[in-house]
């Protein structure tokens, strides 16, 4: 199994992401959360476990910036960058696209070929499989090419909304290891 390799960005100041007395929701009458304190720095790791409905999804739209808090403060550092991947993204992949395709299309056009394929190859994309449209993916090779496309920008934080889904048990294996290495 290939492994996830994920590239370390420049460091920032602490922290990254702190929020205090937050609320955040849909309707102004009906927050979500309440009285949330948060701080993220880059060396943290932070797994949220829960029931559906319990707002984990909620706080990562407030995080990737899709929502906005309702009262409180959320500060942010000026330079960060956020990797988000969500289970729902694997439908927005082209179907008639191949991962070089989605490659070049994300890429600088000053990206030479041999750079967009040792990317490619980063993350178990050969030659075979870069050319191969996206519909003849396996939902694995779908998750991990949004994480390949997610790691383009080099993010500071990456925010994962179940994101071993797809993925066969070594495939799992191969993300926790990639993901405690970054």
């Amino acid at each position: 199994v290939t492994p996830f390799e994920f590239p370390a960005p420049e460091r920032l100041s602490p922290p990254l992401i702190a929020v205090e007395h937050g609320v955040v929701g849909y309707h102004p009458d009906r927050p979500v959360l309440r009285r949330l304190d948060l701080r993220v720095d880059m060396d943290d790791r932070i797994a949220l476990l829960g029931a559906n409905g319990n707002g984990k999804s909620t706080l990562a739209k407030l995080l990737i910036g899709k929502l906005r808090l309702q009262d409180g403060r959320m500060r942010q550092s000026k330079k960060l960058r956020i990797g988000y991947l969500a289970q729902h993204q694997i439908d927005e992949l082209n179907p008639k696209e191949t991962p070089y395709d989605h490659f070049r299309a994300a890429l600088p056009e000053e990206t030479t070929e041999a750079q967009l394929r040792a990317r490619l190859g980063g993350f178990g994309f050969g030659i075979d499989k870069a050319d191969t449209q996206v519909a003849d993916l396996s939902g694995g090779e779908k998750t991990r090419l949004l994480f390949a496309l997610l790691c383009l920008p080099k993010p500071h934080l990456m925010i994962l909304d179940e994101p071993t889904n797809h993925l066969d048990v070594d495939s799992r294996e191969a993300l926790a290891q990639g993901l405690n290495e970054y």
